[in-house]
């Protein structure tokens, strides 16, 4: 008998979740669009995601996170479409632990007071360890229209 746990069951959907902009299937537009501007250096301040639950909206925005913050296995890498996966912003991000990225959930908080708390307090704040600061707003509909105000 080994002491080793056994893993740790994960849902099929989290276990396979796209990992790389090449990972993502039926988004060849998007990519595309992705890609240019990380090539060009004119990545957006903003992007905006819409589309049916499921379509990969906010994997697409984790995506984009790492590939701002990427470092590389190395550690001299700058903004790439290809995130190594394996430099610490890379782990943490998909992980969900990264200081520097934002996850808000807009459908449970939808108030001006988790605005203010989760985005407009920390916006004016430098990220702590990676390249950019980023915040992810899921579900951003759902937001009350003084929390819209207040953004």
């Amino acid at each position: 008998m080994s002491d080793t746990p056994a893993p740790a069951y994960q849902v099929l959907a989290r276990k396979y979740r796209p990992e790389t902009f090449a990972d993502l299937v039926g988004q060849e537009a998007m990519v595309r669009t992705l890609k240019n501007a990380f090539a060009a250096d004119r990545i957006a301040q903003a992007f905006i995601m819409t589309g049916i639950r499921g379509t990969g909206k906010t994997t697409t925005a984790r995506i984009i996170a790492k590939g701002m913050n990427c470092i590389g296995p190395d550690g001299s890498g700058g903004p790439t479409t290809e995130p190594c996966g394996q430099c610490e912003h890379c782990r943490a991000i998909m992980e969900g632990r990264h200081v520097d990225v934002i996850e808000m959930d807009a459908a449970s908080h939808t108030g001006v007071q988790n605005i203010r708390d989760a985005i407009i307090d920390t916006v004016s704040y430098r990220a702590a360890s990676a390249r950019y600061k980023v915040f992810i707003i899921d579900e951003v509909h759902m937001l009350s229209t003084s929390a819209f105000n207040a953004l």
